[in-house]
């Protein structure tokens, strides 16, 4: 399928030959495949697919880029770190920046994988975190219709008052993962100096 880093201990069961793709629906799919048993018997087991996503976290100076965000069947807006699928066969550096410049216009130069989220079981699902830095210009946003945003500048300090708020509407595990160890300084610095994972 691709070379996409995978978290340690992950495997795609979808891909294995013997996985027989048994739902096809707009969003997931689910796949069955045969396992033999600790005892010798066999059993079916299934996984459930969906495509990989990014997250981005823009910065800009000692300013991060979110967005308020409205989509048809949320009861309300809410904030969240910039996000999106990923494409069959797409880059996900690519797909980074393909969804910063469609949901806030703006352009960057540089992308840093900074994070790759532990899956959970039987779904095969992973997100990955990059930070945007080298700021170019902002062009007009093209939103799919399902979508609306405000974009917003907050201070590192915000993002992270936010975080332990949990005011996100999707909790942002990057920012949580540092915050869980007391590594606040840490995180400071990853965002003005990303280490690429």
């Amino acid at each position: 399928m691709n070379n996409r880093p995978l978290p340690p201990n992950t495997k795609r069961h979808s891909e294995e030959p013997s996985a027989k793709k048994v739902f096809s629906g707009k969003r997931f799919d689910v796949y069955q495949w045969e396992q033999e048993q600790f005892d010798g018997t066999k059993a079916i087991y299934e996984t459930v697919k969906r495509a990989d996503s990014v997250i981005i976290i823009p910065v800009i100076g000692d300013e991060i880029v979110i967005v308020r965000e409205k989509q048809p069947h949320w009861e309300k807006d809410g904030l969240t770190l910039v996000a999106g699928g990923v494409n069959p066969e797409e880059d996900i550096a690519a797909a980074a920046k393909r969804e910063l410049e469609e949901e806030t216009g703006m352009v960057f130069e540089k992308f840093d994988l900074v994070y790759i989220e532990p899956v959970l079981p039987a779904i095969e699902w992973t997100a990955y975190t990059f930070i945007a830095s080298d700021y170019k210009t902002t062009k007009e946003k093209q939103l799919d219709a399902g979508e609306r945003n405000e974009v917003m500048k907050i201070s590192f300090d915000k993002l992270i008052e936010l975080t332990r708020e949990r005011a996100f509407f999707y909790p942002p595990k990057f920012v949580e993962d540092f915050l869980i160890r007391d590594r606040v300084d840490e995180l400071k610095n990853i965002f003005k100096n990303p280490k690429i994972i």
